[in-house]
């Protein structure tokens, strides 16, 4: 059991390793290996393909039925010669029986070319074709509107990245002001400058100060590994650069909108695809074939067909009792149809509430951006008051590492503002129905 398990993880092992090499990668590569190797973009496109297969396969149903029949049977000798077992091209015969004996059977054979056409089919077809360009275009639009939720869910995922790596740096600047200040209250303590306590109060510090780095790194690679599911490989390990400001909006129909359309389309060429079954089937009939029934001096007593026959004719089904079922499916149509457009209504809602959320969400993250430079600033300042007065003794060691750690926070704060003013700009450009031109903007 041992030796499977080390053979499972030796297996595994490279894998596991080049996971754990980052790889350095910028927005636009990120939605692009999204786009191209997300398994959900290989459905859709499955589905599209099936969606034109099922075009052709509505537009060749408008050629009429052409096709070759063969039969050879004995039958008892009490029956007229050429009885045949029902099937498509041969006319049947009926006539008197020729005794009531079974004994001494004949042979019958035939040779069928034949041929139908559904008059009254052009609107039944017409119907279903518009059906199935209705159904390809709705899987186009479905297919849109994935690449538009893969594309800004790779690239959300990427910031929220860039993000976690700015926690990270900034938790590693304040052990290294930890560190430093460590080493300088070492060194007043031994020279009894500063009581002992102090120095156990800045090891406390430098021992919280990489716990926060390895938190933050834990949060990294958290992250990391969203960003690599956003893509359609968890095992991706990436290393962001970080991109400029986004663009502006672009005016595009919102793929939803247009799936939800398509929908709309779909659900009323099905209607008419049930209204058009209250027509009766009109068909053109006509087959030309060959038969020996064994009489005539048929060769082989039959075995060889060599009477020729043709028939032509039109046959009218109108089956008068399928019209409560027909009347329930276009009821059950114009249900869809209704439905369709009410979910139509509701994604056009929801679209709206979410770009009014995202512009609120920008003048928020942008008012919180302008702050935070300034409150930086002033951070800044404070730790290098603090730190000259414990210097000089005239401040105690608490006051630096307060100010320190107010330090570190608003450099976090101050890198993430500015990363919430992109990530604003990435939902309105998705409320919008189109990041184009965020990830232009970001290049």
């Amino acid at each position: 059991m041992k030796r499977i398990v080390l053979a499972i993880a030796l297996l595994f092992a490279p894998s596991v390793a080049s996971a754990a090499e980052p790889r350095a990668m910028t927005l636009d590569e990120v939605v692009t290996t999204a786009l191209a190797r997300h398994p959900r973009l290989r459905v859709t496109g499955a589905d599209e393909a099936a969606a034109k297969a099922r075009v052709t396969e509505a537009e060749s149903n408008r050629l009429p039925d052409i096709g070759v029949s063969v039969e050879i049977n004995r039958s008892s000798s009490n029956t007229i010669p050429g009885a045949f077992v029902p099937i498509i091209g041969f006319a049947p015969i009926a006539g008197p029986t020729r005794g009531r004996s079974l004994e001494a059977g004949t042979w019958q054979s035939g040779a069928s070319l034949w041929a139908s056409w559904d008059v009254l089919s052009f609107s039944r077809q017409a119907a279903a074709i518009d059906l199935a360009l209705a159904t390809e275009k709705e899987a186009a639009a479905v297919t849109a509107a994935q690449k538009l939720d893969i594309a800004y869910r790779a690239a959300d995922a990427y910031l929220l990245l860039l993000e976690a790596e700015t926690a990270v740096r900034a938790a590693k600047a304040n052990v290294d002001r930890a560190q430093t200040l460590a080493t300088v209250t070492k060194s007043l303590v031994d020279q009894s400058l500063r009581p002992g306590a102090d120095a156990a109060r800045v090891e406390a510090e430098l021992a919280n100060a990489g716990t926060l780095v390895a938190r933050a790194e834990q949060a990294r690679d958290m992250r990391r590994v969203a960003l690599g599911e956003a893509m359609g490989d968890p095992t991706l390990a990436v290393t962001p650069r970080e991109p400029e400001a986004g663009g502006a909006r672009a005016a595009v129909v919102h793929p939803e909108i247009a799936r939800s359309e398509a929908a709309i389309v779909r659900a009323e060429e099905a209607r008419k695809v049930v209204n058009v079954e209250y027509l009766p089937r009109l068909d053109l009939v006509a087959a030309l074939w060959m038969r020996g029934s064994g009489i005539f001096d048929s060769p082989a007593n039959g075995l060889v067909a060599d009477v020729p026959n043709w028939l032509g004719g039109v046959t009218l089904t109108w089956s008068l009792f399928d019209f409560p079922s027909i009347r329930a499916r276009a009821k059950v149509a114009s249900a869809a149809t209704r439905a369709a457009v009410a979910r139509r209504d509701e994604v056009a809602l929801s679209i709206a509430s979410q770009l009014a959320t995202a512009e609120a969400g920008l003048k928020g993250a942008q008012a919180i951006a302008q702050q935070t430079p300034k409150t930086l600033a002033s951070a800044k300042a404070a730790e290098e008051q603090a730190a000259a007065r414990f210097k000089t003794g005239l401040a105690p060691v608490v006051d630096l590492a307060d100010a320190q750690r107010l330090l570190t926070q608003a450099e976090i704060d101050d890198a993430v503002a500015r990363l919430e003013v992109k990530r604003a700009l990435l939902s309105i450009a998705r409320a919008s129905g189109d990041i184009g031109p965020f990830l232009h903007g970001a290049r």
